[in-house]
């Protein structure tokens, strides 16, 4: 904020002087003592006819009296100190933010509402700035001021009285809860979203049934994630009422949601499934899934000439599935195969993948020399190529080592202190000692051990104990030969 914008909010309207204190304040305007009774003359006000200070540039302009009579413009209470006589009436002090134009604070740059001059740095803050430090009491898990030290940090409520009654349940509380404990909010705000949601709903068998759906999603889940997520269920119900009227058959429902959206709606189709309105098939869900990654597949290749060559794949493996050849997910994976090797070649238009290319993709990728033989083969029938759709065996394993050794020369230029560096330092040791492949981190168990004064891991692998060293084995700048 520029000086011209803090002389504009802090001085006087009219002659500029700066003023910690406004004098009179109209239409959020500020004015100094000294241009007060030179703009705010005596008048008899339009609207009850008494005599009062109004200012001479504002014709339009009312008594004090006759600008408290209405209601807050906003909150529409009646019984008010008044904080704003706005343009479209009074403003209580508790409404004046929303009516103030957003500024940002000159301590951490956010636009504020709330803006106020701090008496010691004479800067416009907000109330993150300007207040205390404050912080989430581990007792009532209010965001207050804290006061207390040594990790005892506390809320001052909690501090001083320590727990009371629930006004609701009867049991003791942090005091800094204040009326009611944790549960008992969460299960009043639960009922009163119900409420609102069941009014959303046309006809009373849908009111009925999320009824029902609430109450168990209240039991399993307990009030808080219950409250948190009764309005997203909602919507899920509202639109079966919408669409069907009724609760439809898991087909509908999965050709409507597909795959992916009932996912989302996980916890309602558990309690459908559960009280045995739909019936779920898990086989039609998931070739729905896989039907989804392919189109995935097919959408990612941008250039045309490359698309083209995966639709061709795509449709003769199409009838291969019509004649009982194969399956949704074997094409899955040979799609994504050569939709990697199109990716890697970067064809121009009319341009074919080469056996050099092929070999460089190979060396990069082995563990896809099998699901890529398919779309090689295509491409000799369709194209008249004679490119080699497998690479030699042994040709095959020097390529799979020498891409597990460049993994682990990665993870070396890294520095130990990595988040899960051991743990992926141990998977990838096993696929380069000892050719174990995809080995799974959850399931692995590990310990260090020496051997021979070189330190390692003895890691339990199925129903054998296999030893790797560890990174810190290995001297810095010592060149591994590929």
């Amino acid at each position: 904020m520029t000086s011209n914008d803090i002389r504009q909010e802090l001085g006087c309207e009219a002659c500029g002087k700066r003023m910690r204190v406004a004098h009179k304040v109209h239409r959020g305007k500020r004015y100094c003592s000294t241009c007060y009774p030179r703009l705010f003359k005596k008048q008899m006000c339009g609207g009850c006819g008494s005599l009062a200070r109004l200012p001479v540039f504002d014709i339009a302009a009312h008594c004090s009296k006759c600008e408290r009579a209405g209601p807050c413009v906003r909150c529409e209470r009646t019984e008010f100190k008044i904080g704003l006589r706005s343009a479209y009436g009074p403003v209580c002090k508790s409404c004046v933010p929303y009516f103030r134009e957003a500024r940002p604070c000159e301590v951490c740059g956010r636009l504020s509402q709330r803006l106020s001059c701090s008496a010691k740095t004479g800067l416009r803050a907000c109330p993150k700035c300007r207040g205390p430090e404050t912080g989430t009491c581990p007792e009532c898990q209010r965001h207050r001021v804290l006061v207390g030290h040594d990790g005892s940090e506390r809320c001052q409520m909690c501090t001083t009285e320590g727990a009371r009654r629930c006004e609701s349940c009867g049991l003791n509380m942090p005091a800094g809860r204040g009326r009611e404990c944790i549960n008992c909010s969460w299960a009043k705000a639960f009922k009163r979203r119900l409420a609102i949601n069941l009014m959303g709903f046309s006809s009373t068998q849908f009111e009925d049934l999320f009824s029902r759906f609430a109450s168990w999603v209240f039991e399993t889940q307990g009030p808080h994630k219950a409250a948190l997520n009764i309005n997203r269920y909602y919507r899920f119900f509202r639109e079966l009422e919408v669409t069907w009227r009724a609760v439809p058959t898991y087909t509908d429902l999965l050709e409507y949601f597909r795959a992916s959206g009932l996912r989302r709606a996980e916890n309602p189709m558990r309690w459908l499934a559960g009280s045995g309105m739909v019936t779920v098939d898990a086989d039609a869900r998931e070739q729905d899934s896989e039907q989804r990654r392919v189109k995935d597949i097919l959408s990612e290749i941008a250039k045309p000439w490359p698309k083209k060559m995966l639709q061709g794949y795509f449709a003769t493996l199409a009838i291969r599935i019509e004649l009982g050849g194969t399956d949704l997910r074997s094409v899955r994976l040979a799609m994504r195969a050569a939709a990697n090797l199109l990716n890697f070649c970067s064809l121009e238009e009319g341009a074919l993948p080469t056996q050099k290319m092929i070999a460089q993709f190979w060396r990069s990728s082995p563990g896809q020399v099998a699901s890529v033989t398919g779309f090689i083969n295509y491409l000799n029938v369709h194209h008249n190529l004679q490119l080699t759709s497998r690479p030699d065996a042994g040709w095959l394993r020097k390529a799979k080592k020498d891409k597990a050794e460049r993994e682990l020369v990665d993870l070396l230029k890294e520095r130990p202190r990595e988040e899960h560096f051991e743990i992926r330092w141990v998977v990838k040791g096993l696929a380069y000692f000892h050719n174990v492949r995809r080995a799974k981190r959850i399931a692995l168990a590990y310990r260090p051990r020496s051997y021979e004064g070189v330190a390692g891991f003895d890691v339990d692998h199925e129903s054998e104990t296999l030893w790797i060293p560890s990174a810190d084995g290995y001297k810095r700048g010592t060149r591994v030969s590929s």
